[in-house]
């Protein structure tokens, strides 16, 4: 009845017997217990030196640093680093700057001083005339400039304190820089931006309205070129204004009625275009007196495009004025409300040239006189393109026609009014000529002009190529490429 069960001997329990004293270890484990020691104090001492203020030395225990090994902390210590290392770098080099804006100051060219950086790091006359601007403010701000060479501040954050800063008069700039100077490496600029302001505000109601004023007269609108044919339109404007602006497009957009698919932003931007566009097609302002001409000619948009492409056998680039290339599909939208004209190009140097007697490469020449006639005009208009200044972007149908070579009245006018001694300059740059002590020439062969500063260093600007077809690896020399954009030709643009 019952199953026969067998017994089982319990196991006999083991019992770990601690005795008193000292632990022996392992060699292997002692040597790891080491390594690790070793990893820890080699960290600590990194971190240590990561953490020091810029000089030489902390750029070669920087440069040291194996990111793939090193632990995260060491990482983030590194990055905060080389902040303080480039803001450092950016301290020493506006020393140089502003000595440079000094020196210039001396010799009345100081407004020239922002081309010669500019030029000689490749960069745009803007981002010239800020390092000289840059450099000057931190001069009248020590206290910013100091911050920024000890790496507390970054290059950012010095532009923000110093404009904000110098905006105050000089008793209760002290008092303020006193106080937010030192909370700046733990406040954002937006932040210190708002500090600053509110305690402007709440110390001089009258002296913020003036500050207004002095700002308000510095409102401006810009272009920036992006990538697929975008750009951005910047406006800088009175709050009251720009608000304003932006409700009444909203408004506009919002007439559309809800079952218009454009999103909201895009038909806000739509009505800005229709609101401004709409006097360049009529040719007035509007108040109805006629759009101001440049070189006898009414405002317009230029674009250049191959015969080809125009006419459907290729999708080769356009260029746009102002802008830079842009596809066939937009040039051909362009054409369809254009009035244009046809050019040729240059077999020396690729540049397109006005169609006209000599557009092969003989000399045109001038009536008597200093100033061009229109087809000479037209002619170097369409083959710079650009002010001829390296960099400068200014269209040339904005740019003054300057002599390459002074024009002397004692010469005979059709010696020196000819194509190869014209080219466009903005009126900056042509001031930079006359009164910066910069020399120009212009190789008519090669397209090349070549700048040199007063300093002895020389520049020079290749020619503005044609536009490309895409299976022909170049224009051909001698074929013909539209030229124009709505009213190119001085006429209000056909339909």
């Amino acid at each position: 009845m019952f199953e026969g069960r067998v017994a089982s001997i319990p196991a006999e329990p083991w019992v770990d017997v601690h005795v008193p004293g000292p632990r022996e270890t392992s060699p292997a484990e002692g040597q790891v217990r080491a390594a690790v020691a070793a990893v820890e104090s080699r960290e600590a001492a990194l971190h240590t030196a990561l953490g020091s203020a810029p000089s030489p030395a902390l750029v070669e225990t920087l440069l040291a640093v194996e990111a793939p090994e090193a632990s995260d902390a060491v990482l983030l210590e590194a990055v905060a680093a080389w902040e303080r290392v480039a803001a450092w770098a950016a301290s020493r080099q506006a020393v140089l700057v502003e000595e440079l804006r000094v020196r210039r100051r001396a010799q009345r060219q100081e407004e020239f001083a922002g081309d010669e950086v500019a030029a000689r790091l490749a960069v745009t006359r803007r981002a010239g005339e800020a390092k000289i601007a840059d450099a000057s403010c931190l001069a009248r701000v020590p206290v910013v400039w100091d911050a920024l060479d000890g790496g507390r501040i970054d290059p950012y954050k010095a532009r923000v304190l110093c404009d904000e800063l110098l905006a105050l008069p000089p008793a209760l700039r002290f008092d303020v820089a006193a106080e937010v100077v030192p909370l700046a490496d733990t406040l954002t600029a937006p932040q210190l931006r708002a500090r600053i302001r509110r305690r402007a505000i709440a110390a001089d109601p009258a002296a913020a309205a003036r500050a207004h004023e002095r700002e308000r007269a510095r409102r401006f609108v810009a272009v920036e070129p992006l990538r697929d044919g975008m750009a951005w339109l910047r406006a800088f404007l009175p709050a009251p204004d720009a608000v304003a602006v932006h409700t009444t497009l909203t408004a506009i957009a919002d007439a559309q009625g809800s079952d218009d698919p454009r999103p909201m932003d895009a038909r806000r931007a739509d009505a800005l275009v229709d609101v401004v566009t709409r006097w360049l097609d009529a040719g007035t302002t509007p108040d109805g007196r006629p759009l101001p001409t440049k070189h006898r000619r009414r405002p317009h948009l230029q674009v250049a495009v191959a015969a080809t492409t125009l006419a459907g056998a290729d999708d080769a680039p356009a260029e746009l004025a102002g802008y830079g290339p842009v596809t066939a599909d937009v040039a051909r939208d362009i054409a369809a409300r254009a009035a244009w004209s046809a050019v040729t190009v240059d077999p020396r140097t690729g540049e397109i040239r006005a169609a006209g007697p000599s557009a092969g490469g003989g000399r045109r020449r001038a009536e008597p006189g200093y100033r061009p006639p229109q087809a000479l005009v037209d002619d170097v208009v369409a083959r710079d393109r650009t002010c001829t200044f390296p960099g400068c972007r200014v269209p040339a149908v904005r740019c003054d026609i300057d002599h390459a070579e002074p024009y002397d009245p004692s010469r005979p006018a059709d010696d020196q009014t000819v194509r190869e001694n014209l080219h466009a300059l903005c009126r900056h740059h042509h001031r930079l000529k006359t009164h910066g002590g910069w020399a120009v020439e212009r190789d008519d062969a090669t397209g090349l002009t070549r700048w040199t500063a007063p300093t002895g260093h020389a520049y020079v600007r290749a020619p503005e190529r044609a536009v490309e077809p895409p299976d022909a690896g170049g224009a051909e020399p001698g074929g013909t490429v539209g030229h124009g954009g709505p009213g190119a030709d001085g006429r209000p643009p056909p339909g």
